[in-house]
């Protein structure tokens, strides 16, 4: 499934509906006191970056979601019916943010809408005979509807014909990550299927994202500066100038401003070159990730003539069988530092890369913005919303349920394009192969420095794909952009 901005998802025309959860019982719940349940420590962040940025009068969406098609006419009651069950489900998607004290100052609590009085509304928006007006469209209704302090923070939209629907859905990233809104491609589609039919629905085994929000928060809150997790931070950051690292290169762009973001979508390397790729690493004593870091350690060196490749790296944290099918920000972020030493080799490299890479899931264990209050770093980050580092994420989505059919169906993971002035960097695994999604800055400079550091990643997976090994080269001869 490909990471795709709205505008580019390709909508066929046909009848708009939206699809609301009745706002009536949020603000009843809202109005109630003593039902309030700790945020998780994302959220908390999330919140307090959305917060600023409102003070700043600077509206900035950040929403997540995805895209998908269902065969043959709707069936209106029966995904009426799909979107209550999946909200009975879901705690998080029956949970709403309130503000105790008001705008000003006032503390972001969150509040829970009982399942049994969760009902769905529709209305149909109009007819529309272009896909592009009905993107333009999508986009200000899911920027308008999926905002962490709207009751309820995301909605469903369809476009049906007689032969087909899209399902468009768009959530406050506050509810969710990456892998649930690609998980949820197959949940609705199954769920649709089985309310259609008659069957049964289930919600067993599928734990709620408030319960984990609430165990989070209380392990956390335990720990002190002294933990091995908050020392590795700090000894991070220092070796990284005091400060989260950079992207490698420049972008063009102040540290204080914010620009349009654009992208960069693009191939790396095909199933059978990643397949490849991922023998040479395991004979390295690696797995694949430990090849992509390296990868990325050594086009940084070659670029810039640094031998330690920093940066930071999204981790999930579905540690238990009960999170495995959870809507949730299950996300936790661990630090990556390969020093490359005397290695000159991509087989060299992979060892340190692999011992990285497993530091940082180790140290996702502790919330990150708990390490960032024990370091005294909350000012730092407030200063750099609505992106507080550049970060690299890689996720294998050949392991998401129903990854064999998002073809079939159309499948996209949809989201935002915003503002900021760092790069961040997707890496997706799929059946086809290695695809790398980055956001950056909307400048001429970072599209060349994004699309050169991509080049350069792809060359040595090649490298190592075609010849088993990638030797460095000397950093003077390489260096096409000003680090």
């Amino acid at each position: 499934m490909l990471m795709t901005p709205l505008s580019d998802y390709h909508v066929a025309p046909g009848r708009l509906r939206e699809w609301t959860l009745d706002a009536a019982p949020f603000h009843e719940a809202a109005r109630s006191a003593g039902n309030a349940t700790p945020l998780s420590y994302n959220q908390q962040l999330h919140l307090k970056f959305a917060l600023r940025l409102m003070e700043r009068g600077l509206g900035t969406p950040d929403w997540l979601g995805f895209g998908f098609e269902i065969p043959g006419p709707l069936d209106a009651e029966a995904f009426r019916e799909t979107v209550r069950a999946w909200a009975e489900r879901h705690e998080t998607l029956r949970s709403g943010f309130r503000l105790e004290g008001g705008l000003e100052g006032g503390r972001p609590e969150r509040f829970t809408v009982d399942s049994h009085a969760v009902s769905v509304r529709d209305a149909a928006l109009g007819d529309f005979t272009s896909g592009e007006e009905i993107c333009r469209y999508l986009q200000g209704r899911i920027d308008g509807a999926a905002e962490a302090f709207r009751l309820p923070s995301f909605v469903v939209e369809t476009v049906e014909r007689a032969d087909s629907t899209t399902v468009v859905v768009g959530m406050d990233h506050a509810h969710a990550d990456g892998y649930s809104v690609a998980m949820a491609v197959q949940e609705l589609q199954d769920l649709y299927a089985a309310i259609v039919t008659g069957e049964t629905i289930g919600h067993d085994g599928i734990g709620s994202y408030v319960d984990f929000s609430v165990e989070e928060r209380a392990t956390a809150e335990r720990i002190g500066a002294d933990h091995p997790a908050v020392v590795d931070w700090s000894r991070f950051v220092e070796n990284s100038g005091g400060r989260m690292p950079r992207f490698p290169l420049d972008l063009g762009v102040a540290e204080d401003d914010l620009v349009p973001h654009t992208m960069l979508d693009t191939w790396l390397v095909d199933a059978a070159e990643a397949e490849a790729v991922e023998e040479i690493c395991h004979a390295a004593d690696g797995g694949f990730l430990a090849g992509l870091l390296a990868a990325f350690a050594i086009a940084a060196h070659q670029f810039t003539g640094a031998r330690v490749y920093r940066t930071v790296m999204p981790m999930h944290t579905r540690s238990r069988p009960e999170w495995a099918r959870s809507m949730g920000w299950f996300i936790g972020l661990g630090p990556v530092e390969i020093d490359l030493g005397t290695a000159r080799t991509f087989q060299d490299a992979v060892h340190g890369a692999h011992r990285s890479a497993r530091t940082a899931m180790r140290l996702t264990r502790v919330p990150f913005l708990r390490v960032v209050e024990l370091l005294d770093m909350e000012r730092e980050l407030e200063c750099a919303m609505p992106e507080g580092f550049p970060f690299v994420s890689f996720t294998d989505m050949r392991v998401v349920p129903g990854a064999g059919r998002w073809a079939e169906w159309n499948a996209r993971t949809l989201f935002r394009m915003t503002r900021g002035n760092k790069a961040n960097i997707w890496v997706n695994r799929t059946h086809d192969g290695v695809r790398f999604t980055a956001r950056h800055p909307d400048t001429e400079l970072a599209g060349i420095s994004v699309a050169c550091f991509a080049d350069r990643v792809r060359d040595v997976l090649h490298t190592v794909a075609k010849t088993g090994d990638h030797v460095f080269a000397d950093p003077s001869i390489t260096t096409g952009v000003t680090a």
